[in-house]
């Protein structure tokens, strides 16, 4: 064996910055950092030693129930370096187990014999003393010690509970030299503690059997078999009057009480105490269910007790032999008051852990989560709760330092609060407070005398249990259970009760953090994919306002799109996914209907499109989560179900054409201030296929207003009459006034916003109409001889129009379009040229075929046309009308957007590629 001696290390430093009051936080255990702070209040650590022993009664309790498991590790003990302590309640060594001669020989030199106290008052920290105070695992090592007579040895202890009571009845420890430390040490005391407690629990066991034999010993025994056996009654009515019973047991004295039962039964409980000459003390619980009806009774006194038959009078053991079966039908219990005071407390623990369970979490917000835990522990298990979280779990973010950056969320107590931290304020602890030593080692702290700290001094504070909110290994927060003068004391068990309920809520907080910051994320992405402004139009005022929603809903979008001859696109609308991927999606929605709307489609067009690339996207979505979870990819919403309205707005006609895929249908406010809903047909939600979509045409005079909205507007999960929230939307809009901005805002203070579970999208737009002497149109023969006319005309009203300097340019492009319309186009011919933001030039006819540019050889005579239109023009396209198509090209007002070809230039585009 290693010789022993004393070490020396950095250990020894700590302990000394310790006593001269510097931190040592993130140096030592949390463990034994308590240890030595409570060392430090019961004695200096010069006067640490064993004291002189004292004779231990070695016929105890525990003594009998740990020297059978004790002897089967001895050959254990005799072939290692090490010893096995056994100290009782007291931390009096009651049993020491070593076989090493110079162990012995140094044990009995420092004191170390049986009858010596191994106590924190005595020794300061050590594994066996400590882990009675602790009441857990506990490892001490080397100058962790500050008894010099120990710091050659490290210990681990384990203290021994009651199984029943929870009483801490002594402590084992497995005790060798520094240097010879193995884990199996841990491992061996841990098992020799619960071998000595299934002995006690095999004791309590005996304790009740005897009890019960003495019950059927007794010489007179009620045999009222004509009444129906107890398993004759329902499972709800035996577990309540088990339970009654229980509580009879508990009081520990002859009573008894009335239950009603179901079908207007009624039992009577009686408790009678039972006694045995070797001293077992019992209460055995009868039941008589009575027929009939039943009237409230409240408990009986001693001297109204039913009279249910003689009372069972026990006997000497040599009486009569034990019975196989117990002949009385009514005996429902028997056991200890103790026992049933045992039961009382753990039937209310299950169910306010049960309670717990199911009103924890019922939201996914971080506060709410907060005042549902406080709401359960006060007053049953506290009599003031405070909850702190970091500052950025409430952001949705990663909790940062535990020690910092707290902020009160909670705090709830019976009458009156404590005068501490108001809800709302940052908090910081002392770093002598029990909150503060439960952060730092991340487990449950009971502190029986909190009057002695800071945050709880002057208060009344009789104890508090200080819990982490620890999920995923990250520390969320802190719980503080308090309990005020004339409460009981916190135990253990409640300890272990609050690190329960603490545990579920820190899952749940932590769940609806991930849900605010991925709400977070999704409805930045969605906003990121909005417009960012609103194009410059001149056919409508638009106002808009988008609303997210607090749960994890569909995602809304819109759009204001410019389309050609001063034509306005407004879009709605609400994907059906949820997430990322729905905000994902949505960004994929708003970007093809911009690409579908630039090709100058119809409404009913654009939306079969949508249709046909939202069941291309729900397709590929499938075949990703079949390829990459198959059988246990989770069923999801997707994007199918889509829903969208599509309106196009044309300031020269006022008429506007409409189509919804399974949308609400737009209103319209006219200008005598008359509304309506339009009657559009609602078509299929996208990604459903089925019929075909409509377009629906309506006539808009100036000033009226269009309104295109999402499904959040009128319906949401409290609140599901669509048709109310209607009427309340038309009741506010008769109070509006009549721009954009004032409808919308009309709308939204109409309807509540409190728990909005779905996104509100709304679009307005006030319609106006382009002046007619703006416009200007001719119908044109068949005929090459009208292009000269038309570019007479064109100069003539480019000068009315003051924009002379774009006549060049115009006349130009008028006489490309023109040609081709006559040259591969049919009649009616018609050109237009409208005054708006920009001078649009547009030729029609009856032919659906479209003109496409093509690049002319050099024996070519024709196809360098359209190149000259699309060099002169801003932009240029075709659109498809009903009786035909449109060609159509822009020309900026200003010079200093397009420079205007010169004559050479012009002629050049059509000479030779030479």
């Amino acid at each position: 064996m290693t010789h022993i001696r004393v070490g020396e290390g950095p250990a020894e430093e700590v302990f000394e910055r310790f006593l001269n009051g510097e931190p040592v936080r993130q140096s030592v255990r949390p463990v034994i950092l308590r240890s030595w702070r409570r060392c430090q209040e019961l004695a200096p650590p010069a006067k640490l030693g064993f004291p002189d022993p004292v004779e231990p009664d070695l016929n105890s309790f525990l003594i009998r129930m740990a020297r059978p498991v004790l002897d089967r590790v001895q050959p254990i003990v005799d072939h290692a370096d090490a010893a096995v302590l056994l100290v009782d309640g007291q931390a009096t060594l009651v049993l020491r187990y070593l076989a090493d001669p110079q162990m012995t020989k140094f044990f009995d030199k420092v004191g170390a014999v049986v009858g010596t106290n191994y106590s924190e008052s005595a020794i300061g920290t050590n594994g066996t003393g400590t882990a009675l105070a602790e009441r857990r695992l506990t490892r001490v090592a080397a100058f962790e010690h500050p008894a010099t007579c120990v710091q050659p040895f490290t210990g681990t202890g384990v203290p021994i509970l009651d199984p029943l009571t929870g009483r801490a009845l002594g402590a084992v420890s497995v005790v060798c030299p520094n240097k010879r430390e193995d884990v199996a040490m841990a491992v061996l005391a841990q098992q020799v503690a619960a071998g000595i407690e299934r002995r006690v629990l095999e004791q309590s066991s005996e304790r009740e059997h005897a009890l019960f034999e003495a019950y059927l010993r007794a010489e007179d025994l009620p045999t009222l078999r004509s009444r129906p056996s107890l398993r004759d009654l329902p499972r709800a009515d035996r577990f309540l009057l088990e339970e009654k019973a229980t509580e009879l047991i508990a009081l520990g004295q002859r009573a008894a009480v009335e239950v009603p039962l179901s079908r207007a039964r009624i039992a009577t409980l009686r408790a009678v105490p039972t006694t045995e000459p070797a001293g077992l003390v019992g209460v055995v619980a009868q039941v008589r269910i009575q027929d009939g009806p039943w009237e409230p009774v409240t408990e009986a006194p001693a001297a109204e007790i039913p009279d249910l038959g003689p009372v069972p009078q026990a006997k000497p053991a040599t009486a009569h032999p034990p019975r196989e079966s117990p002949t009385d039908p009514w005996l429902i219990l028997f056991g200890e008051p103790g026992v049933g005071k045992l039961a009382i407390a753990a039937r209310r623990r299950i169910r306010l852990l049960y309670e717990a369970a199911t009103i924890i979490g019922k939201t996914l917000d971080v506060r709410v989560t907060a005042e549902e835990l406080a709401e359960v522990a006060v007053p049953r298990l506290a009599d003031h709760v405070t909850i702190d979280l970091h500052e950025n779990v409430l952001r949705g973010e990663e909790p940062g330092d535990p020690a910092t950056g707290l902020r009160r969320v909670v705090s709830r107590a019976v009458g009156e609060n404590l005068p501490l931290h108001d809800a709302g304020k940052p908090v910081h602890y002392l770093p002598t407070s029990p909150q503060a030593d439960c952060l730092l080692g991340q487990e449950a702290v009971m502190w029986p005398d909190p009057r002695t700290t800071a945050p709880a001094s002057g208060y009344g504070v009789n104890s508090l249990i200080a819990v982490p909110l620890l999920s995923h290994g990250r520390i969320l927060g802190v719980a503080t259970f308090v309990r005020l003068e004339g409460s009981a004391s916190f135990e253990d068990d409640d300890v272990s009760l609050a690190e329960e309920m603490a545990r579920h809520t820190a899952v749940c907080v932590d769940n609806a953090r991930r849900f605010i910051r991925e709400r977070a994320m999704a409805v930045a992405l969605q906003r990121s994919m909005m417009p960012s402004s609103l194009p410059e139009q001149s056919a409508l005022e638009v106002a808009h306002r988008f609303l997210p929603a607090q749960g994890a809903a569909g995602y809304d979008w819109f759009d204001v799109i410019c389309l050609s001859g001063a034509r306005v696109a407004l879009v709605v609308g609400d994907v059906a996914d949820r997430g990322l991927r729905g905000a994902a999606s949505m960004g994929r929605l708003r970007t093809a209907v911009d690409n579908f709307a630039s090709l100058d489609m119809p409404p009913e067009e654009i939306l079969t499109h949508l249709d046909e690339l939202v069941r291309r996207l729900s397709q590929e979505e499938t075949d990703l989560g079949d390829s990459v979870l198959g059988d246990f990819a989770a069923p999801d919403v997707g994007i199918t179900g889509t829903t969208c309205a599509y309106a196009v707005y044309d300031p020269t006609s006022q008429r506007c054409a409409l189509a919804c895929a399974g949308h609400p249908p737009p209103a319209v406010i006219y200008p005598d201030g008359a509304m309506e809903f339009l009657q559009v047909p609602p078509g299929q939600p996208l990604g459903l296929g089925g019929s075909p979509f409509e377009t629906t045409e309506v006539e808009l005079p100036e000033g009226s207003r269009l309104i295109l909205y999402s499904n959040g507007l009128l319906v949401n999960d409290h609140e599901y009459d669509a048709r109310t929230r209607a009427e309340r939307v038309r009741g506010a809009l008769g109070q509006a006034g009549g721009s954009a901005e004032q409808t919308a805002s009309a709308i939204l203070d109409a309807v509540p916003r409190d728990d909005r579970t779905d996104d509100v999208t709304l679009l307005v737009a006030r319609t106006r109409a382009l002046p007619q002497d703006h416009i200007a149109s001719w119908d044109l023969a068949s005929d090459p001889a009208v292009v000269s006319h038309m570019r007479s005309e064109v100069a003539k009203r480019l000068a009315a129009w003051n924009l002379e300097h774009l006549a060049f340019n115009a006349e130009l492009i008028f006489s490309e379009l023109v040609t081709n319309a006559i040259r591969y186009g049919s009649e009616p011919i018609r050109a237009r040229m409208i005054l708006d933001r920009a001078l649009i030039c547009e030729v029609s006819d009856a032919s659906e075929s479209s003109p496409r540019p093509r690049r002319a050889v050099a024996t070519d005579e024709g196809g360098r046309g359209l190149f000259l239109v699309a060099h002169i023009a801003e932009r240029w396209g075709t659109r498809h009308t009903h009786r035909g198509k449109v060609i159509w090209a822009e020309q900026p007002l200003t010079d200093g957007e397009a420079e205007p070809p010169d004559p050479a230039t012009a002629l050049s585009l059509f000479a030779d590629d030479l």
